[in-house]
């Protein structure tokens, strides 16, 4: 009985101890994995709260990362976003990345993220669509 206490409390204490990631990590890791074809990793890191949406998204970007243009574009591109800035507010934040892009582009994207589960995801709703260029 007190091996199965102690190897308990251990399990416990090794998951209490195991870092979740933040807002900005998940978004880079994202970013980086949309721009490589990694459909799992986007799809594991993105919520949409609306099915029908996550549905369209997924069929869209399975799509995507098997077209021969994708693959085109891709060729000998390595994706290499940070982070610029951060803010959390409960369980929302905003996280603002610069990389570049597949078009040879500075680019900041500006991202909403939502706490799902205690684990921060890019909310899909907002995904990929507020860039702008770097001045």
């Amino acid at each position: 009985m007190k091996r199965l206490f102690f190897a308990v409390s251990i399990l416990c204490l090794l998951l209490s101890c195991t870092k979740k990631a933040t807002p900005g990590e998940v978004a880079v890791l994202l970013f980086n994995a949309l721009t490589s074809g990694e459909a799992q990793t986007v799809k594991s890191n993105i919520y949409f709260a609306d099915k029908v949406e996550r549905s369209a998204f997924y069929a869209y970007l399975d799509m995507a990362r098997d077209s021969k243009d994708f693959a085109e574009r891709t060729k000998g591109y390595k994706a290499d976003y940070r982070v610029v800035s951060e803010e959390i507010e409960g369980d929302s934040a905003y996280v603002v990345l610069l990389g570049r892009t597949v078009l040879a582009q500075d680019t900041r994207f500006n991202v909403l993220m939502v706490k799902v589960d205690g684990e921060w995801k890019v909310d899909g709703r907002f995904s990929v669509l507020h860039r702008q260029r770097k001045e």
